[in-house]
């Protein structure tokens, strides 16, 4: 829903969110460099954001919260404190590569054609356009540093889209 990065997401902390303003905070990241995995700022300053949650995204986290509190009390001793919003069974960092393999699993449970976490990034950008949000609007979601690079390589417009445009032009034009 808001087109999050895979580190952005996987670095996220109880911290960041603020279930009750309705807002998520992004200026973390997890990240594997070499052996180890790192949770350090994000790759820019252009990347940092408080963004509104919408409601669905508000109630699968305060799910997760209780998910994971479950898996806390499962664990027991076993259990590693972290304050990330996203952990192992343990309580430790997520790997991302096990995330992808995770991602691939429910997308055929799903029983959708498989996307990368950065296809749906770009189908967050493809939806914003198809609901006529401001590109400037989009970018600042996606927070991207060039503008460019939200419209150029993230934004497919949909058929749809594209023929209710021509259509509202054509109608525009009749008058």
């Amino acid at each position: 829903m808001l087109g999050l990065r895979k580190g952005e997401m996987l670095g996220l902390t109880w911290a960041d969110v603020d279930l009750d303003a309705g807002e998520l905070t992004i200026d973390r990241q997890l990240q594997r460099v070499g052996a180890e995995l790192l949770h350090r700022e994000t790759k820019t300053a252009a990347s940092d954001a408080t963004l509104p949650l919408p409601d669905i995204c508000t109630v699968a986290l305060d799910r997760r919260r209780a998910a994971q509190a479950v898996a806390q009390d499962a664990a027991g001793p076993a259990w590693q404190p972290s304050d990330l919003v996203f952990t192992t069974r343990y309580g430790r960092p997520v790997e991302p590569r096990n995330f992808n393999r995770f991602w691939d699993r429910r997308c055929d449970a799903a029983g959708v054609r498989r996307i990368t976490v950065r296809d749906a990034r770009r189908t967050c950008a493809s939806l914003l356009a198809d609901l006529d949000v401001h590109p400037r609007v989009a970018m600042q979601i996606l927070r991207h540093a060039q503008f460019a690079i939200t419209m150029e390589i993230y934004t497919v417009v949909s058929s749809a889209a594209t023929r209710d445009a021509l259509k509202r032009l054509g109608q525009t034009l009749d008058r």
